[in-house]
């Protein structure tokens, strides 16, 4: 990866942090500036220009274009196309500090000289932008879940989609079929047959892609820069989930089959005829199948040992994560935990371990506006407040399980017969790391 100076500052959770000389770059010119997040609403909002690459990836046709498909796409060695997503501010409102509840604005990192100057002005840097110690300029996140490639869990369209369990009979479905675990852990494993710097996407940059997500729907207008919009109550990206290769929201979205002998309704990743409806950003430059096809798995922020629940501390590295339950590096054990993580105790907000089907959203505030803390950690995972759960329309009405395992290993977005409940807020709590499923895949992702 590309080198970076560095000074040190001290993170929100009071883990000491480097802040990259480098990385105030851009303008407040919005989309086509180098690192700048774009408008909410407009043309090449929620993607951007890298800085610099990385090893292996290089840029395509149209990826400094706003108006192009491509723009804010790379492609690495392997062919897997990747979205860069640049870091970006967020102040959510309170219907007290200036917006109205539940209303999120989004600046770029080159709004502000520092988190603490953003921070006194009501705007946090968004957790999924710290890793190792050091605050990031960005990530690169799969444009499509992955399939194999080979030996490789690759990010390419028209793929059939890796799962941690065979799926009807598809040789290519599970883990296994590229030497890695038939089990959640296994996802681990299989982002870094790619390459050492590869992590499955954490939970934290699932929230960050969830809330541009919302920002942009609330900014748009119309369908010109976002074709998912809608000025009714389907205003969030669509995807496959009403178990018939289409979206239970939207009747015009249609999936490609992937062939699989048992599951009628599950589709090839990227397949959709409409392509930018199923995007986090509503444009073909955007993340697709974040509602529904499969659950993805996001080992890496969130966890529990069955008595309280853990937060992943922004002093480590995902990438020196390894995925047993014995050393100091493992995502799950007391060892682990202890060297990782912050136990913020048995409940937070709307994580009660009730065992009960909960729905994002609320007339009352859903996410906290906090800029440091537990708080705005847990609003960087996408945990609601304790209000903020009931159902909204803004949110989808997409499903949270709360539930609280022992080595509780997250999955995210629904499955292709979750109907409604499918979204890109939707978080499933019941799992553990040893389970499996033909319906749990990931996609991966890499930082700056």
């Amino acid at each position: 990866m590309s080198t970076l100076s560095v000074r040190t500052i001290q993170s929100p959770d009071a883990s000491p942090v480097s802040f990259p000389n480098g990385i105030r770059i851009g303008t407040a010119t919005g989309a086509g500036a180098i690192n700048h997040i774009g408008t909410p609403g407009q043309q090449g909002f929620g993607v951007g220009i890298a800085p610099s690459l990385p090893t292996n990836i290089a840029k395509l046709y149209g990826t400094e274009d706003p108006a192009s498909d491509n723009y804010g796409n790379y492609q690495y060695s392997d062919g897997s196309i990747m979205v860069y997503v640049p870091a970006f501010f967020y102040k959510y409102g309170t219907g007290a500090n200036g917006f109205a509840v539940n209303v999120v604005s989004i600046k770029p990192l080159s709004e502000y000289a520092d988190v603490a100057t953003a921070n006194a002005a009501g705007y946090a840097l968004h957790r999924a932008f710290y890793n190792g110690g050091s605050i990031r300029p960005g990530f690169f996140v799969d444009k499509y879940l992955t399939s194999k490639n080979g030996s490789i869990a690759s990010s390419v369209k028209d793929g059939v989609v890796l799962t941690s369990a065979t799926r009807g009979g598809l040789a290519t479905t599970p883990f296994s079929s590229i030497g890695q675990a038939d089990a959640f852990y296994g996802c681990i494993g299989a982002a870094r047959t790619r390459g050492a710097s590869f992590h499955p996407k954490t939970q934290f940059q699932n929230a960050a892609l969830a809330l541009l997500a919302n920002a942009h729907g609330s900014a748009s207008l119309n369908t010109t820069y976002n074709a998912w919009y809608s000025a009714g109550s389907t205003n969030f990206p669509k995807g496959n989930n009403n178990n018939a290769l289409g979206d239970a929201n939207d009747a015009s979205i249609a999936y490609v089959w992937d062939g699989n002998a048992t599951h009628a309704g599950c589709g090839k990743t990227g397949s959709a005829n409409f392509f930018a409806k199923t995007t986090h950003n509503g444009m073909n430059s955007g993340v697709c199948d974040l509602n529904g096809l499969v659950w993805e798995i996001t080992p890496f922020g969130l966890t529990s040992n069955g008595t309280n629940f853990f937060l992943l501390n922004t002093a480590v590295d995902v990438n020196t994560i390894t995925a047993s339950n014995t050393l100091a590096t493992d995502a799950w054990g007391a060892t682990g935990l202890a060297a990782m993580y912050t136990d913020i105790g048995t409940t937070y907000g709307s994580l009660t371990a009730s065992s009960t089907n909960k729905t994002f959203g609320a007339a009352a505030q859903v996410l906290s506006e906090a800029t440091s803390g537990t708080a705005w950690a847990m609003a960087g995972a996408g945990v609601p407040l304790v209000g903020g759960v009931g159902g909204s329309n803004q949110f989808g009405n997409d499903y949270m399980y709360d539930a609280r395992p022992n080595e509780l290993c997250p999955i995210v977005s629904g499955y292709w017969s979750s109907s409604s409940d499918a979204g890109v807020w939707s978080l499933y709590l019941d799992n553990s790391r040893s389970a499996a499923g033909d319906s749990c895949g990931f996609r991966s992702a890499c930082y700056l």
